[in-house]
This record gives C-alpha cells, structure tokens and sequence, in this order.
C-alpha cells in the first residue's frame, strides 16, 4: 500500500495551504508534521532533507519535495489535474502563476505592522477587483463551462477558489461584481473532494493567529518574508490566438520585452539551449506596452509576453516549462520533472534578488549584492556542488541535459558578474560550468553578437521604470 504523503510545516496555512487544497482536491489522504520549534527545522535541514533550507517539504512516493510550486506540480501531474495535453497544461500553469501572484499578498498580510495591514487589505482588494478577477470572469464568460480549462477539475480551479475563499474573509462582497466567479465557487465548493475539505473539522486551516505567525517567523526567518512581497510579478496574457493552418512553418517565437535581462533573459536562454531562432520587439516607449494591453494581450497587465505556436503567453515560469517540454528539456518522466522544477525554483529564486537588487539606490545595491554573493555560497551553490558529487554524473539530472542545467549555468554568470571568484571552493561546479558552456548551442548564445543581453545600466532602468510607472 502507498504510503500517504507527510507535510512538513508550521500549523498553518502559509505556503503549504495550497498543496494542502491540492491533495485533498485529489482525494489523497495525507499526514502533517507540524514545526513548533525552531530545533525541529535546523533538525530538517541538518539532515538534509530541505534543499534550500526552506519549508515547505513533503515527503512522498519515496522523495523530499521542496519549492512550493514543483510540489504543486508534482501533485497536479500525479493526480491528473494537470490537463490533457501541453497547451492545457501551460493554461493551467498560467492561471496558476497569476493567482498565486495574488495569494502571496494574502499569505504575507499576518506578518505586517498593524498600520500597514488595513492598507493592504485595500491594496490587495483593489488588485483583485481590477486586475484579476476580471480575466477569470471573462474566462468563464467566453467558454461557458464549469471549470477553467478543459471542462474538467484542474489545479488552476482549486488554487483560485482557495485564493477567492480566502479574500472573502476579508472583504465578504468581493465577488458582488462576478456573477460568473460567484457561480463558479459554489460549483467547485460542491465538488466532493472539496466539499468535505470545506467541512468542520478537515485539515484546512483557519486564518493566521499571532502564535502561527511567531512559528512562521522562525521556521522562514524574517529576510525571506520581506523578500516574499519584494518578488516583481509576471502576469498572465491572453492566451489563443488563430492556430497556423496544417502544414504551415511555425513562425519564430517573437518576444516582447524590454532591450535588458529582466524576467525575458531565463526564456532567451532556453530558446538558445534548443537551437531555437526566436525574434524581438523591444519595448521603448509606454505607448508600445499600452497598445499590448489595449489589443488584449496582457490581461494581467505586465510582460514578459511570448508569441509561439498560435499561443500568447506569460508568466515567465509558465512560458519556461511550456519550452522545456516542447524541447524535450523537462526529463523523461514524472519524478525527473520534479526534480528539474526543483533546481529551477531555487535557482530562480537566486537570479530574483540579483534581478531586483539593480533597482536599489546605489549604496543599496552594493549591500544587496553583497549578501547575495553571501547566500550563493553558502545555501544554493553548496547544493549543486554535493548533487554532482553524489551522483557523478555530467548533469543534474538524469545524467541528460534539461532546463535545470540552462537555469544554473545563467545564474552561475550572473553571480560571477558581482563576484569573480564565487566559485573558487566548488570544484565540480568549475568544471560543470566549463561543460555546459561547450555545449554548441550554449557556446553559440555565449559569443558576442548574440541575443543575450548584458547587465542592466541606467538606461534600461530607466526605461522599465517610464514604462512601468514606478
């Protein structure tokens, strides 16, 4: 018999809600381990059972998951959730990403100051009536169906009713202008698996108290809860557009973004990686970015946006996992897949606080660096040294190359660019980084005149804050 899942968090809903809600969605039986003690994670991640140091983990089907979204993956593909083909799955992750963008504000609210929180209740409100939940109204106006994709129970269902349940208890009218989002959370709250998830006495929790956001604290120590809100967020674009015609060429993927790095350049590199030839159309002036949100592309109102396969998409964590599997970089079966989301996770949560740290005034910025070098050496680099050493082989996983191994090398550059000899007490890191950057597709995006793009200056600072308006 299979043994059920064990959660590993504090006793509360925080990240872990969502895999929570997705596991009973599915109908799976699971167990909890709750962290009341600061001992009981250092015992974690003593024994190395937290990659990157951080909760949420789950151990299941033989494996110690971490990174929220690679649980939730994992979860959604394991217990059909996940779709029927790719471009359902890519809806799905999109609509996904978006909500969570919305539901980290929810999570991060108990840790305030209590001057602050009435304002973000406002802010947050604010955001879903305009930005959010307006596309899933239109959504569910436009197909007529019960749920968000495919007409049938996906992951993007459940993690938007548990961000709409949880807004509700702090604004009751919020839906008051959906009647279709109304509609819906009474049709998915009455699904069975739900439904008894719902019910007195399940193992949903209630809204954060003043001793889980104590456990909180601990468990993920302050800096990440000021980081947790600090992520810039990618949003959801309009998806369909008219499909080629049968046995028409594909055009190139055209990428719309501004002429830097930013969210675009991770997508770049995968593009390369495959031997892809893709096309740019920078933005330069905020009537550019207007006419996108005018020609509804960006319903969710930001970039990056990708053109490909008759698709319009965003979220830059939905667009990457789209081209790894259309190119064959995402593993060979379900437990590769998720230990490639893993590696990627932690790596992008890595090239997120370079990627913010240019915005910062100047002597700002130097700090930020500087502890960013810091946590390279001593919580991510460390775990792909040991990955390598302990299996030997030329990639991370599955001795192939995949997605995981394009994402270390981009953050492996970026981090030498603030400190040279970052690697200098990671031998099998020296050597992977020589490897990889030979491969011809890798060596090819690495040479002058490419389309990689250089570290951010002014200008392009300057330009992403005229066109973004902050």
């Amino acid at each position: 018999m299979e043994a059920r899942p064990k959660l590993h968090y504090p006793n509360g809903r925080g990240r872990m809600e969502s895999v929570r809600w997705a596991l009973a969605a599915a109908g799976v039986e699971f167990d909890e381990e709750f962290l009341e003690t600061k001992e009981q994670l250092q015992k974690l991640q003593n024994g190395n059972h937290l990659l990157f140091q951080q909760v949420p983990m789950v151990e299941i089907d033989g494996m110690k998951l971490v990174q929220t979204r690679s649980i939730l993956h994992y979860i959604a593909e394991k217990y059909h959730l996940f779709g029927n083909d790719l471009k359902e799955k890519t809806l799905i992750d999109m609509y996904v990403e978006g909500t969570l963008d919305l539901l980290e504000m929810i999570i991060t609210h108990p840790f305030l100051k209590p001057n602050d929180q009435q304002k973000e209740v406002v802010s947050m409100t604010q955001k879903a009536v305009i930005r959010y939940f307006p596309v899933f109204e239109k959504i569910l106006r436009d197909h007529g169906q019960r749920f968000l994709v495919g007409n049938q129970l996906s992951l993007a269902d459940v993690i938007l009713l548990q961000t709409i349940l949880a807004l509700e208890e702090k604004v009751p009218s919020i839906l008051s202008a959906f009647p279709h989002l109304q509609e819906f959370t009474v049709k998915i709250s009455n699904v069975p698996t739900i439904k008894r998830f719902l019910e007195p006495g399940s193992k949903k929790k209630p809204p954060p108290d003043d001793v889980y956001c104590w456990l909180e604290v601990s468990a993920s120590c302050q800096q990440n809860l000021r980081n947790f809100q600090a992520f810039s967020r990618t949003l959801l674009g309009r998806v369909y557009k008219e499909s080629p015609e049968p046995g028409v060429m594909a055009a190139k993927p055209k990428l719309y973004y501004f002429h830097g790095r930013g969210r675009m350049e991770s997508i770049r590199w995968l593009l390369a990686a495959a031997g892809v030839e893709f096309e740019e159309e920078f933005l330069e002036k905020r009537e550019q970015y207007e006419k996108l949100e005018k020609d509804g592309h960006l319903l969710f109102g930001q970039v990056p946006l990708v053109e490909m396969d008759g698709m319009m998409l965003t979220q830059t964590r939905a667009i990457l996992s789209y081209l790894a599997a259309k190119y064959n970089l995402y593993g060979k079966d379900l437990k590769e897949r998720v230990r490639i989301d893993m590696y990627v996770d932690g790596t992008l949560d890595l090239m997120m606080m370079i990627a913010q740290a240019w915005f910062k005034s100047p002597e700002a910025k130097e700090e930020n660096f500087a502890l960013i070098v810091k946590k390279a050496k001593t919580r991510y680099l460390p775990v792909f040294e040991k990955i390598l050493k302990d299996h030997g082989e030329d990639f991370l996983v599955g001795n192939k190359f995949s997605w995981a191994d394009v994402q270390l090398i981009e953050a492996i550059l970026m981090v030498e660019e603030l400190s040279a000899s970052v690697l200098s007490d990671f031998p099998l890191l020296k050597a992977f980084k020589t490897r990889i950057s030979d491969i011809s597709a890798i060596k090819k995006f690495l040479q002058p005149g490419s389309q990689r793009k250089p570290p951010p200056d002014q200008h392009y600072i300057d330009v992403v804050r005229h066109i973004l308006q902050f």
